[in-house]
């Protein structure tokens, strides 16, 4: 076992992932509960293949449904949370996997919100603006949705 010590932060107290080895190691606080240990790097490449085998996979499906409409359906959104919530579940465990589904909930309410927005106002007052309408829309119900179920039920 590797002894570890502080790592200065230009004064600042030293907080839960302050420490790491001498030897370059990482801290056992930085250990996912399965044991995996990967950088920020390697995990941001495994989502994008994870992410990207099932964009194939879901297109496929989407490719065999009728109509065709639900192709894109199926190829993006399901796909992407997926393999992200896979990856969390893996490297950080259940209780972030938790958060971050949640976080994806209310993250599709409000681009519910925002379709039925697009819907209505581009039609009336033109693309540019009805666009900006509906994205205002989106912020606004993510926003006070996130308020709600992260920080308002607290």
């Amino acid at each position: 076992m590797t002894q570890f010590q502080p790592v200065s932060r230009g004064g600042a107290g030293l907080g839960a992932g302050a420490y790491r080895a001498a030897a370059g190691e990482v801290a056992d606080d930085d250990a996912a509960p399965g044991g995996f240990v990967m950088s920020q790097i390697g995990l941001l490449a495994l989502r994008g293949l994870a992410g990207g085998t099932l964009v194939v996979i879901f297109a496929l499906i989407g490719e065999a449904v009728s109509p065709k409409a639900f192709s894109g359906l199926f190829s993006a959104a399901p796909s992407v949370s997926i393999a992200s919530l896979i990856i969390i579940v893996l490297t950080e465990g259940p209780v972030a996997a938790r958060q971050a589904s949640t976080g994806m909930v209310v993250g599709g309410l409000a681009m519910i919100a925002c379709c039925i927005l697009a819907a209505a106002t581009i039609p009336r007052i033109r693309s540019l603006k009805g666009s900006l309408a509906a994205w205002a829309g989106w912020l606004a119900a993510d926003l006070g949705l996130y308020w709600a179920v992260f920080i308002g039920a607290r």
